[in-house]
This record gives C-alpha cells, structure tokens and sequence, in this order.
C-alpha cells in the first residue's frame, strides 16, 4: 500500500494545483528556452553565410589580381593607349584580362548559387627611383626608375552587401618618363 505524506490541515485537491501550476511554469520556461536556442541557431546561420560570402569576394578579388600580375602586361596596360600616355592618367579597366571575373567565378548553376560581379582596372601611379640606385649627376645616360603600378580588384556579390575591394601596389623597371601619377595612396 502507497502512502502519501500529506499536510495537516490543506486540502487534497489544493495540492494537486500546485503541481499543476509547477508544471506549466516549467513547460513555459522550457519553451523559452528553446525559441531562444532557435534564435541563437539562425543567428550563428547568418554569420556563416556572411564569413563565407567575405571569403568567396575576398579570394575572387586576388584571384583576379593575380591573373594579371605579369609585368609585361602591366607595362603594357598603362602605356599602351595614347589618351593615358599623358600625366595623371585615370584608370584602365582591363577587360582584355583573362580573369572571367563576372562569370568564371560564379558557383552553382543559374537557380542557384552565388552570382559574382567584379572590375578590374590598371593605374599608372608615378616613378620612383629603385633602391639601392647611384645617385648619378649625368643626365645624358639612360636613367631606369621603378613605373608603380596599381591594379584594383573590385567584386560584389549579387543579392548581398558583400562587397571587396583589393588593390595591390606593383613597380617595374622603365626608362625614366617624367609622368606623374594620380593614384591614391594605398
């Protein structure tokens, strides 16, 4: 035979209240917590979203750097159009580049994926003289500086503000021209 150890003096059906009270605080509580461990779960979602959009323009922008990173090239890109040839040239989109920059990168299909768009231009930034050069008085001679060259990397990711924008410095030896640049400094 069970027995129940009961309070002198209060009622049965009191008792079986309290414990009923108990337990919808308790299933309340519990629900609580879980909306808010689904909240918290969205929340971490978004943040990987975000961190792996940031990756996917950061590695778009230098791949596309890269893949016109040859001195040639560059030499080429800011000297090679007569209305740049001038001082403080404005940028040169390399659209001739081979970096498929708008659509080589896209992942997925055309449902589904990201949808990468980018640019990428060339800059003539100026001279500077190479280190560790003599310091000769003789103007007659053939004097080689460094030509600095910027290239800008620009990427968005379609249907986020996901946006990056790279530029790397780069210096190839010419014949000194006297041009100025107008590039910002990086």
């Amino acid at each position: 035979m069970m027995t129940t150890h009961r309070v002198p003096g209060v009622p049965r059906r009191r008792e079986r209240g309290v414990a009923l009270a108990i337990s919808l605080v308790l299933l309340v509580a519990m629900t609580i917590l879980g909306v808010a461990t689904l909240s918290g779960t969205r929340l971490n979602e978004k943040r990987t979203a975000n961190a792996q959009q940031k990756s996917i323009a950061f590695e778009v922008a230098e791949s596309a750097i890269a893949s016109v990173w040859d001195k040639a090239y560059l030499s080429k890109s800011v000297t090679s159009d007569p209305n740049n040839s001038g001082n403080d040239p404005v940028p040169v989109p390399a659209p001739d580049a081979d970096t498929g920059i708008s659509s080589e990168f896209d992942q997925g299909n055309a449902d589904r994926g990201v949808d990468i768009d980018g640019t990428l231009t060339v800059q003539y930034c100026g001279e500077t003289a190479p280190v560790g050069s003599d310091l000769n008085a003789d103007e007659s001679a053939t004097q080689f500086v460094y030509m600095l060259i910027d290239v800008n990397s620009v990427v968005q990711i379609a249907n986020s503000s996901t946006r990056a924008d790279h530029v790397q410095r780069g210096a190839a030896t010419s014949a000194r021209t006297n041009r100025t640049g107008n590039c910002p400094a990086p």
